[in-house]
């Protein structure tokens, strides 16, 4: 795996920046402030489970065709909220796209191309 699709990051600490989104049990969530013993019997699902270097995830392979991600270190949380979205809604509007991704944070200022890379990896995954 890329460096960029490495764990969920350790940011804020305070559940604010969304460098550390997971999914449980199919929702986006903030883990840095989710206790251990609220996650038992859960199904939680980190970046690593995306793809690998030699299959891409849509979404992995969109943020790197896109250019979406300049630093990375935001990239594993966005690209968690991104799925979980597009797991529940596979053909998201720009409000929506932004709207799931509202906690999550990032100072690169490439927030066109990761629109752009979500709507992207949304087509590729309707296979349209």
């Amino acid at each position: 795996m890329t460096s960029a699709w490495v764990g969920a990051r350790y940011g804020c600490g305070l559940g604010q920046c969304g460098a550390c989104t997971v999914i449980i049990d199919g929702k986006a969530v903030q883990s840095c402030d989710v206790p251990v013993s609220a996650v038992i019997g859960k199904q939680i699902t980190t970046v690593e489970a995306l793809g690998t270097d030699a299959t891409l995830h849509p979404l992995q392979r969109a943020f790197i065709d896109e250019q979406a991600a300049q630093c990375g270190y935001c990239a594993s949380g966005i690209l968690m909220a991104a799925k979980a979205l597009l797991d529940t809604n596979p053909d998201p509007a720009d409000a929506e796209i932004r709207n799931a991704l509202e906690g999550n944070l990032c100072r690169c200022g490439t927030h066109g191309r990761i629109l752009r890379a979500i709507k992207r990896a949304a087509k590729e995954m309707r296979g349209a």
